[in-house]
């Protein structure tokens, strides 16, 4: 008996899922176009939405990962935060899993960063002695074209990071989420700062505004 379309798009919702938490995928197109060679779908009008796969993986991260995720993301966070301070010079913005709560120990970070001109991050990288790794980031903003934005690729502590390069005048508004196509969330150091107090209590004192994004300690070197 074959399976309702509505079956085969819960299926292939699941299985992208489970590529994206266990395989280490971390796109949502990459992870549909797998699903679907392994259920062996080839018409694309049954594949989920984006949001239909996120919320697998949520479902997915609580009922397989409970004891594991928590920690692995407050780990990730712990090293974004490092990795923020080390580039405040770029006002960094957080986004992606790390941010929303949704990543994994495979699972790498995202920073935006704001800049007279790309090469001022090639040069802060130089100067670091940071091996690193170019490349573009398509991203568009509301209903706008898609857009090439310079990527940098660095192993940082041991995770990948990946460092979007944006205007100094784009700051203020942020590009359509793959997710929902809706504005993408980000988060300057003052806000994670707050997450991470709030997920361990700590005698620190949270920021005024919760969306503070202010950064109070001067440039770094690179932890080691």
């Amino acid at each position: 008996m074959a399976k309702s379309p509505q079956r085969v798009r819960r299926l292939l919702a699941v299985e992208a899922a489970r590529i994206m938490v266990e395989e280490a995928v971390g796109d949502f197109r990459s992870a549909k176009e797998k699903a679907a060679r392994r259920l062996g779908v080839d018409a694309q009008q049954h594949w989920p939405s984006n949001t239909e796969i996120h919320s697998e993986l949520q479902a997915r991260l609580q009922l397989f990962h409970a004891d594991t995720q928590p920690l692995a993301l407050r780990h990730l966070r712990e090293i974004s935060l490092q990795a923020m301070e080390w580039l405040q010079a770029f006002q960094p913005r957080l986004v992606g899993s790390v941010l929303e709560g949704d990543a994994t120990e495979h699972s790498k970070i995202t920073l935006h960063l704001f800049a007279d001109a790309p090469e001022s991050v090639m040069f802060f990288l130089l100067d670091a002695q940071q091996e690193y790794e170019e490349g573009w980031q398509r991203l568009h903003f509301g209903d706008g074209p898609m857009r090439d934005y310079p990527l940098f690729t660095l192993d940082y502590q041991g995770v990948p990071l990946r460092l979007v390069v944006f205007s100094l005048d784009e700051d203020r508004r942020s590009p359509a989420s793959a997710r929902d196509g809706k504005p993408l969330r980000r988060a300057g150091v003052g806000q994670l700062r707050r997450l991470l107090a709030e997920a361990t209590p700590a005698p620190e004192t949270a920021s005024s505004h919760p969306w503070d994004e202010d950064v109070a300690n001067s440039p770094g070197s690179m932890p080691r």
